[in-house]
């Protein structure tokens, strides 16, 4: 008796991580919530020149570059409030 609680419970156990492995898949593929946009992808979802999105930042939209010559990233939070203004 013993031995079938032990089955059954491994059976179970397989069953929820099978679950949850498709739930998150889901998850991440409905809210494509991505929070860092490269300058690139922020002119695409937005549907602005990069030249638009170097004068927005000109004027004050707040954007990360972690060193000197690397790539500038913008949340996608502050381009909606600097948007919005």
């Amino acid at each position: 008796m013993n031995k079938k609680l032990v089955l059954y419970i491994f059976k179970e156990n397989r069953k929820l991580k099978r679950e949850i492995k498709e739930l998150k898949k889901l998850i991440n593929e409905k809210c494509n919530f991505k929070e860092l946009l490269t300058v690139k992808e922020a002119c695409d979802y937005y549907g602005v020149s990069v030249k638009t999105f170097y004068r927005y930042r000109d004027m004050g939209l707040k954007t990360i570059q972690k060193g000197r010559n690397t790539k500038v990233f913008v949340k996608k939070i502050d381009i909606e409030k600097f948007l919005n203004k």
